[in-house]
């Protein structure tokens, strides 16, 4: 298991800077780490900011990205993909922070009900498409973090452990990062070889992070 423990330009909530499949891993340049979670590694701006964990979500299948994504940084991150075998596509709609509104892994994504373009999400990470709301949020993306082996939820969601369990076909709990945040997207990426977080988020939180994500 690979854990990162990091702070990025000051910046403890480092998922909001990138995120990782087990195909493959999307980073602000800002981040040191040429690789990160074992996977190969893109090193990309969206939009002209490093928040690159905000703009974009996929899984091992696909990678989605906003509508406002420039044809250059597109053609770039489909140079890279290409040689993965990843789709990669514009998903339509009028919303851009897609990494806060789509949770998924190689099973399944359960999306914001913000979320317009269900076909296009579908074909793109080949996955079955489910509409539902996380602890009363429609930011269903922030509150969850999944990958093929667990996943953890924003600790409101302890009710819904059952169908996140049932739809990503993993097992998972809840938990909090960087001294009690919630959402946890915001401070965490992760895939099945391990995670990287921000340095404020305390021993128990990793402890719970492990065996929430089935890395324990």
């Amino acid at each position: 298991m690979q854990v990162i423990q990091t702070r990025v330009h000051g910046e403890d909530f480092i998922g909001l800077l990138g995120f990782a499949t087990d195909t493959y891993a999307i980073l602000s340049p800002n981040f040191r780490e040429n690789e990160i979670l074992g996977v190969p590694t893109l090193k990309s701006r969206i939009y002209g900011t490093n928040l690159v964990g905000i703009f974009c979500a996929g899984n091992s299948n696909g990678l989605i990205l906003p509508y406002f994504i420039s044809d250059d940084s597109m053609n770039n991150i489909k140079a890279f993909m290409k040689k993965l075998d990843v789709n990669v596509v514009r998903v339509s709609g009028d919303y851009t922070a897609i990494g806060n509104l789509v949770a998924c892994n190689d099973h399944a994504a359960v999306v914001s009900p913000d979320i317009q373009d269900i076909k296009g999400i579908r074909e793109a990470l080949d996955v079955e498409v489910f509409v539902r709301k996380i602890s009363g949020n429609s930011e269903t993306g922030a509150c969850v973090v999944a990958t093929n082996k667990g996943f953890m939820a924003h600790p409101n969601a302890e009710h819904e452990l059952g169908y996140l369990e049932k739809t990503f076909n993993v097992k998972g709990d809840v938990g909090t990062v960087n001294r009690g945040v919630g959402f946890v997207k915001s401070g965490l990426i992760a895939n099945s070889n391990g995670y990287a977080t921000g340095m404020l988020t305390t021993p128990i939180e990793l402890g719970r992070i492990e065996d929430s994500l089935g890395l324990a």
